[in-house]
């Protein structure tokens, strides 16, 4: 649902903040029958880490909360 151009500028957006020592909180939000895609949305979410080029580590696994999953990632 989200585009690449979307994708690619919260891809640098977060870049920049764990340039900066920050960690990362990436939140997948889900509406309506998206819940039922679960397995999706969690290969997109990992999928969107893995292309984040700075060296990080997850300090919190993927979680799923009521309105969708997250992960919390720290630089190294």
């Amino acid at each position: 649902r989200t585009e690449k151009h979307d994708l690619f500028f919260k891809k640098t957006q977060a870049e920049k903040f764990m340039l900066k020592g920050n960690k990362i909180k990436i939140d997948l939000m889900l509406r309506g029958r998206e819940k039922a895609m679960g397995d999706k949305a969690k290969e997109n979410l990992l999928a969107f880490v893995k292309t984040i080029t700075v060296p990080h580590k997850i300090e919190e696994n993927v979680t799923r909360g009521p309105r969708g999953f997250s992960i919390l990632i720290a630089p190294e």
